[in-house]
């Protein structure tokens, strides 16, 4: 990247810093002041996962390149998977379930609350990112970078996520209003240390109407030795996701197809410190590669590297 983009590069990632707060419940008519919650539990799941009150997570840096970059650094557990979508109220109501309860794979309600929040969770970090960007463009225009009425790369990003919001925001009112249209697939990972936590919604692909088809998919240590994944996904899309995703569905190795997974798909995750210690050199570069290789759109996974996350 040449010298001259340094400030604009500067100002991108000054952006990320901007927050987008709104409770997102229901007709967004809710006036009450939204709290940062965790999608990714505080209390029970990161508990499990720290070492020194902190975890592992993607971070964004600037380096310089064509493509944005991750690496996986250190972030305090109060700070992280957290988004300000709701008010305590309806956070509250939404997820009391699970955030009271041991999660149980065989209650139904706590299924549907977890893969709520991972929903809510995209369509919040959707409208931000469109937030941060509509914010970019109209500083443009009043610094005389873009002339008022014309698009530019900030305007059309803006664009681009208030589109992807509107389509999670779609998902949720078509799916989300009767329980009983989602169905859920549990792997139960026995004799498992915590090593890694989930909260996502991603798309595999898109219907006539470009609505996305795609599961919630959310990993969550249980206590120090069980571990479970969980994909939930309307009863619709589970013959079109299981062909999409068939080594998670019907592979042999489910640690390996869930970790390849992960770093496909996912960017809302954490590791655990000490796990990621225990890499070595080699394993910490082929991760990270493979994770910023599947930016965009998932990689294949190399042959004969290890790129496990449990």
């Amino acid at each position: 990247m040449a010298k001259k983009d340094g400030k604009k590069t500067a100002a991108f990632f000054d952006l990320q810093k901007k927050d987008y707060s709104k409770c997102l419940h229901g007709a967004f008519d809710c006036e009450r002041e939204p709290i940062r919650a965790h999608s990714i539990q505080n209390a029970k799941v990161l508990d499990l996962l720290q070492k020194d009150n902190h975890v592992r997570t993607p971070l964004g840096k600037i380096k310089g390149g064509e493509h944005p970059e991750f690496e996986f650094g250190l972030i305090g557990r109060n700070n992280a998977s957290t988004f300000t979508g709701l008010c305590s109220k309806h956070d509250t109501e939404l997820f009391n379930l699970i955030d009271t309860e041991p999660l149980d794979v065989k209650n139904f309600y706590q299924l549907y609350q977890l893969a709520y929040r991972s929903l809510m969770r995209e369509l919040h970090t959707c409208l931000e990112a469109a937030f941060r960007f509509q914010i970019a463009h109209i500083e443009n225009v009043e610094k005389g970078i873009t002339k008022k009425g014309q698009p530019d790369g900030p305007g059309l990003a803006a664009v681009v996520f208030f589109t992807k919001a509107w389509r999670v925001f779609r998902y949720r009112e078509k799916h989300f209003h009767d329980k009983l249209q989602l169905g859920h697939y549990a792997i139960e990972l026995k004799d498992q240390a915590p090593t890694v936590a989930v909260s996502s919604f991603f798309s595999v692909a898109f219907d006539e109407n470009e609505d996305i088809i795609g599961p919630l998919f959310n990993v969550v240590p249980l206590d120090a030795t069980n571990t479970v994944a969980i994909l939930s996904y309307p009863q619709e899309h589970k013959a079109e996701i299981k062909a999409k995703l068939p080594k998670v569905f019907e592979g042999a190795d489910n640690k390996k197809a869930l970790s390849h997974l992960i770093l496909q798909r996912v960017e809302n995750f954490v590791l655990s410190p000490t796990f990621y210690d225990g890499w070595t050199a080699q394993k910490r570069t082929n991760v990270l590669k493979f994770f910023n290789e599947s930016i965009f759109e998932p990689a294949e996974p190399p042959e004969g590297q290890d790129l496990l996350l449990f």
